[in-house]
């Protein structure tokens, strides 16, 4: 370090100067969004706050540290994550082992409302208040200006966390970060990103001392590097007083040390191949990427202007992919394209697709193709159009809906646009900048803009996954893949020898480029078939339910209609149906047929317009309605828009009376199928899905996914059979709710569902509703095939149903107990899992059905001791009960949810108006839920935990590893995927 910047370093350190980055708007042409209040203290950092009413009265707060893996030294690699985690175990005003019950007794919930996150470049801490009283806010900060300069940072409290980091890198560990590490270092060969992945190198964290934690937290945690963000029902002047009070009194404490290096781009070799072997993983993909240099540049008006051209050609091209993906013998599941900027430092262009193992070759050959095929011959008119239409649309929407945004995604848009230097806008101001160029922007020029990011001849090509390309390969394990990319950044790009796989992946490249491309065909003109059902239905009742503000509406045709008029949600409105049986009367002899339904209803469109045909049509409107199947319906939801409300409803009609049911949804889900049934082979969720669900049903053959065989079986026409009968004239009960009308969203449903053939009445099925848990509690081990180690633990206990709705809550409390004993237990005294939980699930469906749940990721090793502390835990709340503070602690934050979700959309519809008509006592469980939450005794919980939740009524599984081959004998650093 120079003499002069020394003398700078101690100038900042100890003479309080304004250090902070400038807000992204003093450097950019674009006006920052007249909402938001900008302010920096004297000693450097910067606040945002922003007034914003839902959820009304709660408040969202982010600290923003503008440090991450990236400012690690060698010896720290993970200390940014782990100092992270550190923040909630022991500050100035907060002792070890207190924070996150002292969030509980505020309200909050521990991950939910107080939770943080390390990327390579910030960490990012949040809040969300269950109030915004001035004590409140006040103690937010307070907790923001420890983690900012009050962690105490205790060896005992180090050397308790490592396993609980340890057991989130064990957690995140999968296929798909294994192949994300390999693909990191490959195309980001000669950058330090590959050797600074937050997770950490697990040396660092096993035996890290307190002085390197420390010399992390006061080199990188300075005031010049943070900004508070608080939005919410807030007076910004009361705020940002109380920021003065809170964290101006911050100063460094440590000299600034300038960033490493991240390296540079090596992109010099005009062609490099990468194969990476991942004989568990369930597909294969294949990308070309041209990866370039590619540095910071300011966000002004000039240069989002400069990439729109770009994103709407990105956005074509995804269009056609999605097209061919549904074609018969299409090589590829789903493929897509895109342009990202990343850390100052890169550019990556890339199009992926994902295929079968052997299909890669001709996958390879559709992404060079279609790639070529849009830089060669550009774009149609048409298509540019629909893209066109589409943005448009979404600003639009963005301006309608701005003054009922979230807080807390609006706080994160915040800050992480502070960490971008990206200027807040006002969406007002975003349409005002776009629009005029949407249109006029010419397919040339989205040609341009596409053929600009592949400008450079590099290319590199990437085949990952369980293709087999040459000699089988060894695979890799994650120590392997980490070390490698430890020396990736100064290692010599590898050269493909011949008839090696990578050999062989360039020779299919150069195959596929001597093939000749055409241009796209033209597309036609389509128009929308379905606007006329019938003479409009005549409304025989109307009840307006005052208490609730909430209409029961029925059509002379048996169709229920239940609506509420909210302003929660500006220029919104949501839809929900349910109509026929759904689950329950699934044929037993067609096991699997209520999944095949679920999978390709949407797939295969309506009768006069497939899925590509509904694309077009509905290109820049707010409408679309999806499918499911729910145990004792079938349910169709959408979110629309008042003016595309009656174009909603039509499209709904045409789906119950024209469902289309072609031949290319089945397609599309037979691939998905393959691949569903290989990931289950390698995880977890494999025996969970399949073989358990079922046996908690005694057998029942609707619960649980079936033999793929089987499930394979099933037809579309099995599927037409089922649903289009019920479809046709089953009972239905259609719930809207949102910024509508009433009497004119009644008279639009009059003209489309009120004008469908009559309804029956919903039948009991009283026969078909017996399910019951295994009378005799059981232990069962699966094993799958994986080399990744970490396994699965689940212990259940038998409850009951739903029909009395305050055992039910009692039970939600209870289980909330049980997963704060099991985080004190298991992760904050054992370090021996990274997210423990617990869950009570009642059915409305099957009388007296129930269980309560609990589920830990584990170490293999630790599985039958895990499993008996977890249900020693729970016998032990089953003699003892819970204590005041546990109860207070598991009830306080589930009332902030309560009060907050009285002003959301979601929850009118799904748990108000859906059933309102079907199951009117819905509307009491509406009206009790606060008063009868608050009303709940330790009394009342204990009795349940000793009804329940005693050791001779707990079953446990374990899901483990077990090796499909030994580990391969080649040296780490020359394992596949890093040559």
């Amino acid at each position: 370090m120079t003499l002069l910047r020394r003398l700078i370093c101690f100038v900042l350190l100890f003479s309080g100067i304004d250090a902070a980055q400038p807000f992204p708007h003093e450097q950019s042409d674009l006006k920052p969004d007249p909402a938001a209040r900008f302010g920096r203290l004297p000693n450097g950092i910067r606040h945002v706050l922003y007034p914003n009413q839902e959820p009304k009265g709660r408040a969202s707060l982010r600290l923003l540290i503008e440090a991450g893996s990236l400012n690690e030294t060698e010896d720290q690699r993970g200390l940014a994550h782990f100092l992270e985690h550190m923040a909630f175990n022991g500050s100035q005003h907060y002792p070890p082992g207190t924070i996150v019950e002292f969030f509980q007794r505020m309200g909050m919930s521990f991950g939910g409302d107080s939770n943080a996150s390390t990327s390579f470049d910030r960490t990012l801490y949040l809040l969300e208040l269950p109030d915004t009283k001035e004590a409140t806010i006040a103690e937010g900060l307070r907790v923001f200006g420890d983690y900012a300069g009050g962690l105490l940072l205790e060896t005992k409290e180090i050397d308790r966390e490592r396993g609980v980091i340890l057991s989130e890198r064990r957690a995140r560990d999968s296929v798909g970060f294994r192949t994300f590490v390999a693909q990191f270092e490959f195309l980001l060969h000669g950058t330090l990103l590959p050797q600074r992945i937050p997770i950490g190198d697990p040396a660092v964290i096993e035996y890290a001392d307190r002085a390197r934690f420390l010399d992390f937290y006061n080199t990188w945690y300075r005031p010049d590097l943070m900004s508070v963000v608080v939005v919410g029902d807030i007076d910004p002047l009361v705020v940002e007083r109380q920021i003065v009070t809170a964290i101006s009194g911050l100063a460094p404490r440590a000299p600034a040390r300038p960033a490493l290096d991240r390296g540079q781009i090596d992109a010099a070799a005009p062609l490099r191949t990468l194969y990476h072997f991942e004989p568990e993983a369930p597909a294969t993909t294949v990308s070309i990427s041209c990866v370039t240099p590619h540095g910071y540049e300011p966000d002004t008006a000039a240069n989002r202007l400069k990439y729109l051209p770009r994103d709407l050609a990105l956005a074509i091209v995804n269009r056609r992919l999605s097209i061919l993906a549904k074609q018969e013998n299409a090589p590829f599941i789903r493929g897509s394209i895109s342009v990202n900027e990343g850390f100052d430092l890169f550019r990556e262009a890339s199009i992926d697709l994902t295929c079968k193992a052997g299909q890669w070759s001709a996958a390879l050959a559709v992404a060079d193709q279609e790639l070529r095929r849009a830089l060669e011959h550009g774009f149609q008119p048409g298509e540019l159009q629909e893209a066109a239409a589409n943005l448009r649309n979404d600003l639009e929407q963005a301006v309608k809906t701005a003054p009922t945004r979230r807080s807390p995604a609006l706080a994160d848009e915040i800050a992480e646009g502070l960490n971008q230097r990206e200027v807040l806008t006002a969406p007002a101001d975003d349409l005002a900048l776009f629009r005029p160029v949407l249109d006029q922007i010419t397919v040339e020029q989205c040609l341009a803009g596409l053929r600009d990011a592949w400008a450079e001849p590099h290319r590199a090509l990437i085949v990952a996954g369980n293709a087999v390309i040459g000699p089988p390969p060894p695979v890799p394990t994650i120590d392997s893949a980490a070390a490698h990319a430890a020396v990736a950044a100064s290692s010599p790009a590898p050269v493909a020898q011949p008839n090696s796989p990578e050999a062989l992946i360039a020779a299919a490249y150069e195959r596929s480029r001597g093939v000749a491309v055409a241009a796209p065909a033209n597309e036609n003109e389509l128009a929308w078939a379905y606007t006329n059902f019938g003479a409009p239905g005549v409304v025989t009742s109307r009840e307006h339910v005052a208490d609730l503000d909430l209409d029961l509406v029925t059509f002379s045709n048996g169709v229920r209609l239940n609506l509420k008029k909210t302003p929660f949600e500006a220029g919104v409105i949501r839809m929900l149906a349910r109509v026929g049986t759904g689950l329950l009367t699934e044929p037993r002899s067609q096991r699997g047929l209520a999944s095949m339904a679920s999978a390709t209803f949407d797939a295969g469109g309506l009768g006069r317009h497939s899925v590509d045909d509904l694309r077009r049509i509905l290109a820049g409107k707010n409408v679309g309605v999806q499918f499911a199947v729910d145990s004792d319906a079938f349910v169709f939801r959408s979110a629309t828009t008042p003016g595309d409300l009656q174009l909603d409803l039509q499209l709904l009609a045409a789906k119950l009376t024209d469902a289309g049911y072609r031949a290319e949804a089945m397609r599309q889900v037979h691939k998905g199928i393959e691949q569903l049934y290989l990931s289950f082979q390698h995880t977890a969720n494999g025996p969970l899905a399949t073989e358990v669900a079922n046996l908690l049903a005694s057998g029942d053959p609707r619960f649980g996914l079936p033999p793929k065989d089987v499930l394979l079986a099933r037809t579309l026409e099995e599927v037409r059979a089922w649903l289009t009968p019920q479809f046709g004239a089953s009972a239905l009960e259609l719930s809207i709710v949102g910024d509508l009308d009433v009497d004119a969203t009644i008279a639009a449903v009059a003209q489309t569902i009120g004008a469908l053939p009559a309804r029956e009445p919903k039948p009991l099925l009283e026969e078909l509703r017996h399910v019951t848990f295994p009378a005799e509690p059981f232990t069962k081990e699966y094993r799958i095939e994986s080399e990744i180690p970490k396994g699965l633990v689940v212990v259940y206990w038998p409850t009951t149903d739903q029909s009395n709705i305050q055992r039910t809550r009692r039970l939600s409390v209870l289980a909330n107990i049980l997963e704060d004993r099991l985080r004190v237990k298991l992760r904050e005294e054992l370090g021996g899992t990274y997210s423990p939980n617990a869950g009570s699930l009642t059915s409305e469906t099957f009388p007296g059905y129930g269980y309560l749940s609990a589920g830990i990721d584990v170490d293999p090793a630790m599985a039958d001791k895990t499993a008996s502390t977890v249900i020693e835990l729970a016998d032990d709340l089953a003699r003892q009960g819970p204590t005041e503070d546990e109860l207070a602690r598991a009830k306080l934050p589930l009332l902030t949810a309560v009060r907050e979700s009285v002003r959301n959309n979601g929850y009118w519809l799904g748990s108000v108006l859906a059933r309102a008509q079907e199951k009117p006592e819905v509307l009491d469980w509406s009206r009790s839920r606060l008063s009868d939450l608050e009303s709940i005794t330790v009394a009342e919980v204990a009795a349940l935990a000793k009804t329940y939740l005693g050791q001779a009524r707990a079953s446990r599984v374990a899901v483990l590893p077990t090796a499909a081959a030994p580990k391969p004998a080649t040296p780490p650093l020359l394992e596949s995927g890093s040559k």
